[in-house]
């Protein structure tokens, strides 16, 4: 069996006799599933199975939770039995093992997210850690770290029926500063229980090295989802958790937005980002890995060059932290 995603006229093609994985991946990228009769780019093939024997090499690189080795155009990253991922650069090919259905589930998903930004990165599309939501041809983009409330504001936007979905934590910019959708899943430390996300169907993603977390497909909400954001203004939120007190928006210059987009779109996007540099990093690699910074950087400046900035620091309520950006999105003033 198989499964086809197209990104950006990149397809990426998973193939698996397990049903019920493909049906979790397609789900997760929805919004990316095209017809399977096409022609893929990469080959992603996943084995519910143990892991075959690694030839006799040394190891390139240890790392808390796995080890790489290198050999040709190989690569090997063993996670200490439980897994192994084969890379195969010449062939564009990736063969993941694992007898654990969640973890060959999660390293396929980090896997097709890594090689995602690869080639994202080198057709001018930059991904930027972020929130990006919709209203009245308005996109409000606010960056905050992991765990920063990103999905629990999203939840509360959502109860004004006019908001709509452009990425729950993975917008893509392009190099003339553009926003593009990237719709998959939102995620939650428990399931909503009132509000419009709790009618979607929610599933625990267990991870290996982190909690675990509930994720709902956003092609649950598909009617809800902004597929022409590339069209509208744009309003680029830094935002920051403060302990107490009433939360408060400052409308800052382009130049104060450069060091969260440093943060969250230069060199910081989360777990993906940090699989693919890590595992993907050597010597060799350095120029490409700095002229997909330098593209990075461009799609950075463009964006906060053509876009209102605001700095926000956002309390503990969550009803004011929305109704703050509702009032934004509406161009009210902010005292």
């Amino acid at each position: 069996m198989n499964l086809n995603l197209s990104f950006n006229d990149h397809t990426i093609q998973v193939i698996s006799e397990e049903g019920a994985l493909l049906k979790k991946i397609a789900e997760e990228f929805h919004f990316f599933v095209t017809a399977n009769d096409l022609p893929s780019d990469t080959l992603l093939n996943l084995y519910s199975a143990s892991s075959p024997e690694i030839p006799s090499i040394v190891a390139t690189k240890i790392l808390e939770n796995c080890v790489v080795y290198s050999l040709g155009n190989l690569k090997y990253v063993d996670y200490f039995g439980e897994a192994l991922t084969v890379q195969d650069e010449l062939l564009a090919k990736t063969d993941i093992y694992s007898e654990n259905p969640d973890r060959l589930y999660e390293l396929a998903f980090l896997t097709i997210h890594s090689l995602l930004g690869q080639h994202l990165d080198s057709q001018g599309l930059c991904r930027i850690h972020a929130l990006a939501v919709s209203y009245q041809n308005k996109n409000a983009i606010i960056m905050l770290p992991s765990k920063g409330g990103k999905s629990t504001l999203l939840c509360e936007l959502l109860k004004n029926p006019e908001i709509k979905i452009i990425s729950d934590d993975m917008p893509l910019v392009d190099i003339k500063g553009h926003i593009h959708p990237f719709p998959s899943k939102i995620s939650l430390q428990v399931p909503p229980e009132s509000g419009v996300l709790a009618s979607l169907e929610w599933r625990e993603f267990k991870r290996a090295h982190y909690p675990p977390k509930w994720t709902a497909s956003l092609g649950q909400l598909n009617n809800r989802i902004d597929r022409y954001s590339h069209k509208n203004k744009n309003i680029l939120i830094a935002g920051y958790r403060i302990s107490q007190g009433k939360s408060f928006i400052l409308k800052v210059s382009a130049f104060k937005m450069f060091s969260p987009l440093f943060e969250h779109m230069i060199m910081g996007m989360g777990l993906p980002q940090i699989l693919e540099i890590f595992l993907n990093f050597r010597a060799s690699d350095a120029i490409k890995l700095l002229r997909h910074a330098l593209m990075r950087s461009i799609c950075a400046f463009q964006l906060a060059r053509k876009s209102e900035n605001y700095s926000f620091y956002m309390g503990p309520s969550i009803n004011l932290n929305a109704q703050i950006i509702m009032d934004i999105l509406n161009d009210q003033t902010i005292t």
